[in-house]
């Protein structure tokens, strides 16, 4: 018999299936050891940290201990990733112990093919994983150990914390609500005419800004029973590229926008589909696909939609922190599965951006009409503009929403004179910014490089615990409490508030990782910097 261990049910019910009766698959039901919780856990000299059991695991160990001694191999296939890697190496500290025929395995996705490649490539630990989870888990516990108490006794109130990626993040909220407190609106101003031809209505503008009314009311008085001829026709066609397929944070920000999804709920649900073996692993930050895969989507598409829509697989720039033997997060096959609820539209959502990453670019059509005014109220002609967007060539738009507003415009020659309807001003007002949603938030920190797309489908959740922020129509409102917080912190401890400080060590963590830096001394050098105003 083979041991092979996983840390979910589900994943190790779909893997038990495709691996046979040679096999047993057990769940570790997620970590198994973690600094203890009520205490800091990490001696601030030598960094040695104190790993103790999670309730109920020290007994699945004992039973993976019963099992791995009774079994010719034993395979660790928790998750690739840090967290994946960590679980691994409490595992084999353990199983080492009665089975020293033990192996690493690690796949993208859970498919027989996936699955027996893994475990003929199987090998050892990758130890600067471990190294890069150590450093984030240790650095994290003595920032929230070493300053939340600060704010305990600054407010009285023991709910508070703070944290390495939690308080930068929090300050973009609060920043945000200040500049829509102190936002004052101001109003502008353009003379517009309704115009018609064939039926269809379009609009034409004359193209300053005015910002006195009287200003605009005069200009649209002098031109109304004028001449409108058209005096140019200018068309442009356009190719619009092909969205890129998901990654973490691009996949929790469109479920966001497009599905209503909370980030948490994204990326519960996306973990699902990739434990029943239909996406690959959807905690990535790759691009990449798998060619042979592509290639079978691309056959689906000239298959479902014609020649002309099929593209090819695309290259992208990759990050300098993507880690390389990911891919991006697709489905596993063409066939579309039986799904019911909230999975089926995320999975749906995943498959058609897929398709929309392999299908040729969509063709439009810019059109711009300029008109000349003439009336004997005016000292010279002005020159107003119509501008329309048509759909030439829908191509991936087919599958995907495409983010390109149309607007008709009738068939307009040069010389021709226009049947204006009405002429009036049109009021505008600049508006504050949006307050964040989930999803905007995602692409303002992966932007400014703070925190990474695995911590974010909790961090909502944790500054709604700690009452820092509430939710009202998906977008995210800080309550007073967090005006307090960050004011605090802005002025106690103004590295850990400083985006480029806290992308900079977030870097830095990322060295771990590949390698190039020692972990402790990383996690001594940021902490004493966020820290030294003690």
């Amino acid at each position: 018999m083979k041991l092979f261990i996983v840390e979910s049910p589900t994943k190790a019910k779909t893997i038990q299936r495709y691996l046979g009766r040679g096999f047993k698959v057990k769940a570790t039901l997620g970590h198994i050891k973690d600094l203890p919780p009520k205490e800091l856990g990490v001696d601030e000299e030598s960094l040695k940290a104190k790993y103790v059991y999670l309730r109920g695991k020290r007994k699945i160990v004992e039973q993976l201990k019963k099992l791995a001694e009774k079994s010719d191999e034993v395979y660790i296939g928790t998750d690739p990733d840090r967290e994946g890697e960590a679980i691994a190496f409490f595992l084999k500290q353990e199983l080492v112990k009665v089975n020293d025929n033990l192996k690493r395995v690690r796949f993208y996705e859970i498919t027989p093919e996936a699955l027996k490649n893994s475990i003929s490539e199987g090998g050892d630990l990758d130890i600067n994983l471990v190294h890069a989870q150590f450093s984030r888990r240790v650095l994290d516990r003595l920032i929230g150990y070493k300053l939340s108490p600060k704010l305990w006794r600054a407010f009285r109130d023991f709910k508070l914390s703070a944290g390495r990626v939690q308080s930068p993040t929090l300050m973009l909220i609060v920043d945000r609500e200040k500049e829509i407190q102190n936002f004052k609106s101001k109003s502008y101003y353009y003379v517009m005419a309704d115009a018609q031809k064939d039926g269809i209505d379009f609009t034409l503008i004359y193209d300053y800004r005015y910002e006195k009314p009287s200003d605009a009311k005069d200009i649209a008085k002098r031109i109304e029973g004028g001449l409108f001829t058209v005096l140019e026709v200018i068309r442009k066609e356009e190719k619009v590229q092909p969205p890129k397929p998901f990654i973490t944070s691009t996949l929790q920000a469109e479920a966001n926008a497009k599905l209503g999804f909370p980030v948490e709920k994204t990326q519960k649900l996306a973990q699902i589909l990739y434990e029943m073996g239909l996406i690959t692993y959807p905690r990535t930050d790759s691009y990449r696909m798998n060619s042979k895969k592509a290639r079978e989507f691309i056959a689906h598409i000239r298959t479902e939609f014609g020649d002309r829509y099929a593209g090819r697989l695309r290259q992208f720039k990759e990050k300098a922190t993507a880690q390389g033997a990911h891919e991006c997060i697709r489905p596993t096959g063409i066939k579309e599965p039986s799904l019911k609820g909230d999975l089926a539209l995320l999975y749906k959502l995943i498959r058609n951006r897929t398709l929309a990453s392999l299908m040729s670019p969509a063709l439009i059509e810019r059109v711009s009409v300029n008109v000349l005014v003439e009336s004997e109220n005016l000292k010279r002609p002005i020159r107003m503009v119509s501008k329309g967007t048509s759909l030439l060539f829908d191509s991936w738009c087919r599958v995907y929403r495409c983010n390109v507003e149309l607007k008709e415009l009738p068939e307009l020659e040069v010389g021709e004179i226009l049947n204006v309807n009405r002429v009036y001003v049109h009021q505008k007002k600049t508006k504050p910014p949006p307050r964040y949603t989930e999803g905007s938030l995602i692409k303002t920190l992966e932007k400014l490089g703070i925190g990474r797309p695995s911590t974010y489908a909790t961090l909502v959740r944790s500054l709604k615990s700690k009452g820092y922020i509430r939710k009202h129509k998906g977008s995210l409102i800080p309550t007073e409490r967090a005006f307090w917080v960050v004011d605090f912190l802005k002025e106690n401890f103004p590295s850990l508030m400083d985006y480029n400080f806290t992308a900079l060590m977030e870097r830095e963590l990322d060295s771990v990782e590949k390698g190039n830096s020692n972990w402790k001394e990383v996690v001594r050098k940021y902490f004493n910097k966020v820290v030294d105003t003690l």
